[in-house]
Formats: C-alpha cells, structure tokens, sequence
C-alpha cells in the first residue's frame, strides 16, 4: 500500500486513527499473523477544532494512538489493517461552569477500524467510526456510529481520494462526501504537506474547501515535530472563514 509523508503526516496530526477491528458474520476467522506491526503515538494543540467546516470551539488538545499491520483475509485476500483511539479535549464557548471565560470543556473519544484492499492502482478501503462525547459540554450526548467507503490513488504526483461518510450527526443532512489532494514538497531539506480538500453535505448544496500545510520536522529516527496552519472557506456552519494553528509531536514505533 502507499505509506506516503503526507498521509504519515495527516494520522501524527490528528486525523481520525482507527482502533478495533471485527469482522462480519457470526463466527468471524482471524486475520493471519501480521507481516510487521506499526505503532505511531501522538500528542497535539490546535487553536481551534474544525471538523468538517464545524468549528466545535478553541484550544484543542489531542492524543492518539494508532496500529498498522497487514494480514490476510478469507475471500478478501492480502489487506491492510489500522486501529487507533482518539481523545480529544476542547474549550465550547457559552457555557455557564467556568465562570471566568464563559466556557465549558467537552471530551470526544474516537474508537475507530479500517481494512485497505489494493485493487491496481487504486486502494479501496471500509472502515467504521465511533464517536462518544463527555464533561460538561457533551453530557448526555448520545455515540455516533459512522461507517464510510473511500477510494484513493496517485494522480501527477498528487495522492488524491474521495470518500463517502454515512453520518448520523444531523438528521436533516444526508451522507458527507469528501475529495482530496495533497502532496508533500522539498522546502530546504524539510518535506512540505499541503492537503487541499473539499466537503459536500446534501448532494453538493452545501459546499466548504479547506486546506492544510505542515511542516514536519524529524527530531529524531522515531520522533516528529509538526507546526501546522489550516482554514476553511464556502459553505462553513458558522457561515465565516475558518482558521487554526497548532503543532502535533508524534513517535514512531
């Protein structure tokens, strides 16, 4: 499978890792033994936690943990599997318990799995995410089961990919789709990410773009350090350009 910069890049940043993986069927078959397991941990600011042109509120502060290996799989064959989990704490304007700044905090944990076939050039991969929320903010919020299908492959030099989430947030949106591009430049010894994505609710009647530059520098063999800029334009939630900074120190294992 392609184990680019960018997408090692995009995972260290906080995307969302993938934990746990089940098979379908009443009496699931094991994958085989792995043929090499990957551990990447992660630790991460931003000033603001932008999901999809949602902005859920400031001072975001992430951790994550992700595994990567390969098996096979009866019928399926050869595929790449990831597991992770995703914790995440932000500060929610508006609420009433923190009396200094008006603010209440909100957990999310991401519990999530995927599975990546090879078919030629393009990987297609299945995958399902679960959300649950909690602290002040997100108390009594129920979990959101989300499965998604994605397809992605090289194009001049761009890793490009498309991918359709079934999202159970709102009840008045249909399926989230979202197109990708990105690639990673040479820039003084140091590899440029530039991710370039856009995102459609409601069969393309409600637009957002949005990209993302990181600089990753590698403090060590198994250590990485990424600063990193993002913003959001078009059909955003709150109806205003959005943007955010942070920095994400990710290990490699």
């Amino acid at each position: 499978m392609k184990q680019t910069t960018l997408l090692r890049s995009a995972i260290l940043a906080g995307s969302a890792l993938v934990a746990g993986f089940a098979f379908a069927g009443d009496d699931p078959v094991p994958a085989a033994p792995s043929s090499g397991l990957d551990v990447e941990l992660g630790f991460g600011y931003s000033s603001e936690y932008l999901f999809r042109s949602i902005n859920f509120g400031d001072d975001l502060f992430y951790t994550n943990i992700g595994l990567s290996g390969s098996g096979s799989l009866p019928i399926v064959g050869d595929v790449d599997l990831s597991a992770g989990l995703d914790l995440r704490t932000v500060s929610v304007a508006g609420g009433i318990s923190d009396t200094a700044n008006g603010s209440v905090s909100g957990q999310e944990m991401r519990i999530s799995a995927a599975a990546t076939k090879a078919l030629g050039s393009l990987d297609l991969t299945v995958g399902v995410t679960n959300y649950s929320y909690f602290g002040t903010a997100g108390a009594g919020s129920p979990d959101v089961m989300e499965p998604y299908i994605a397809l992605s492959t090289e194009l001049a030099g761009l890793n490009v990919g498309i991918g359709v989430y079934d999202q159970d947030w709102f009840a008045t949106l249909d399926n989230y789709i979202e197109i990708t591009a990105g690639r990673s430049v040479e820039l003084g010894g140091l590899g440029l990410c530039v991710k370039g994505v856009i995102g459609t609710w409601n069969e393309f009647d409600d637009t957002h773009y949005g990209i993302c530059v990181g600089l990753p520098i590698d403090a060590s063999d198994s250590i990485t350090i990424t600063p990193h800029v993002s913003a959001v334009f078009g059909d955003t939630f709150s109806g205003d350009d959005e943007f955010s900074a942070g920095v994400n120190l990710g290990f490699g294992f």
